[in-house]
């Protein structure tokens, strides 16, 4: 198997237990002590996909993107094994594999009230930043916990309530909350309510929770109008002369992602070590998606070189230097740009990839196996959601049946 860590008899190896897969098709990382002829299996937590797993030292390969942290995080949990195991040796007191087990698992009673729960499980999150969750969806978790606290002081006039009486009716009332009182559209309060229910799917499992309370709920998302800018819009925003530095700048970054479809972090973090150039002299971005740690592999269209070209200190465009505000900033000052531009459609940053999505390459027959591809996303199913229909596609896909029908 691994290579193991021996201290006197006790033996620490990390596995990959590859019957079992996450969302995104990753198998969770095992850690196995075997002590006196006996192991145990426990769960750290942390998922990669199998070939970037090096089964003979237990450790994460270095072409997956986030190697040195699981690693960094795996030999941390190495050394509080024995830590764990050397305060139990030396208070001389006989003790199991399971008591060891317990203690490394830091099983105590579990807590009994919900808020002293949710907060548990965010100080958990919290450690997997930048590990398996973004700092952006642990703020979401956050943000449910400080929404309960005021669901419960306004609604129940309470600070806490047990978490066995967490049930259907509660949870709606909770939905309703957010509907009403905090302005949640329907989509963001569901959301919000599943995050709750990741954080309670441990109760449940245990029967702290006697029953799944989301199963007695109907929430459904409603269809939502994405929007996109059409190839004129496109040509109009390129064109327009702001006459001003930090605008033009602005814009060009919201153009450079509608070309690429990079999302706003994406095309923040971006640098000339994701440009790769082909033998024919083409460049094409190769960069890993900081929300799912997919691979995007996108080849650069000559708008978005043009772009990547005018912020470049050499010929070479991947010596581009360009400075991306804030989210807030750029799309407050996107608000500016599309009214001076006379773009209909208010722009934002997320509103860039959409268009890559439809106007730039569904609505030119790429295929939709290629654009989940470079949009980095997970499973084709989210790049379903992008696959709008336009006028000029429609008639495409209708021509050779005008030849039959005559």
């Amino acid at each position: 198997m691994q290579t193991r860590l021996q201290t006197l008899d006790l033996r620490i190896s990390f596995m990959l237990r590859r019957t079992c897969f996450n969302d995104e098709g990753k198998n969770p990382i095992v850690l196995r002590i075997r002590y006196r002829h006996e192991q145990r299996d426990t769960y750290t937590g942390f998922y990669v996909f199998n070939d970037y797993w090096i089964k003979r030292v237990g450790r994460v390969t270095m072409d997956e993107p986030l190697a040195q942290q699981l690693n960094s995080k795996l030999e941390q949990i190495t050394h509080d094994v024995r830590g764990h195991f050397d305060e139990m040796k030396y208070s001389r007191l006989e003790f199991s594999i399971d008591e060891l087990a317990d203690k490394i698992r830091g099983k105590n009673p579990p807590p009994e009230t919900l808020m002293d729960y949710v907060e548990q499980k965010i100080k958990e999150y919290k450690n997997r930043i930048d590990v398996d969750l973004t700092t952006s969806t642990w703020y979401k978790y956050q943000r449910v916990k400080n929404y309960l606290i005021d669901f419960l002081q306004t609604t129940r006039r309470l600070i806490n309530i047990p978490i066995s009486r967490v049930d259907a009716p509660l949870l709606n009332q909770f939905y309703l909350f957010l509907r009403k009182e905090k302005k949640n559209c329907n989509n963001s309060a569901i959301t919000l309510m599943n995050f709750l229910k990741t954080i309670l799917k441990k109760p449940v499992q245990i029967g702290q929770i006697k029953e799944d309370p989301f199963e007695g709920l109907k929430l459904r998302f409603s269809p939502v109008d994405r929007g996109f800018l059409t190839k004129e819009d496109l040509e109009k925003l390129t064109n327009y002369d702001f006459k001003n530095e930090h605008l033009d700048r602005n814009r060009d970054i919201f153009l450079l992602c509608c070309y690429t479809g990079l999302a706003y972090t994406d095309v923040q973090q971006l640098n000339g070590n994701h440009l790769i150039k082909d033998p024919d002299s083409t460049f094409y971005i190769k960069k890993t998606r900081q929300k799912t740690n997919v691979l995007s592999i996108i080849p650069l269209l000559p708008p978005a070189e043009r772009i990547l070209k005018k912020y470049s200190l050499t010929d070479d465009l991947r010596d581009f230097k360009i400075f991306v505000p804030c989210n807030q900033k750029l799309n407050l000052s996107l608000k500016t740009i599309g009214k001076l531009a006379e773009i209909e459609v208010p722009l934002f940053m997320h509103l860039a990839r959409h268009t890559f999505a439809t106007t730039v390459t569904l609505s030119n027959k790429v295929p939709l196996e290629t654009v989940s591809k470079m949009l980095g996303h997970s499973t084709i199913k989210h790049t379903i959601r992008y696959a709008r229909v336009v006028g000029e596609k429609i008639k495409s896909d209708m021509e050779h049946v005008k030849g039959i029908f005559k």
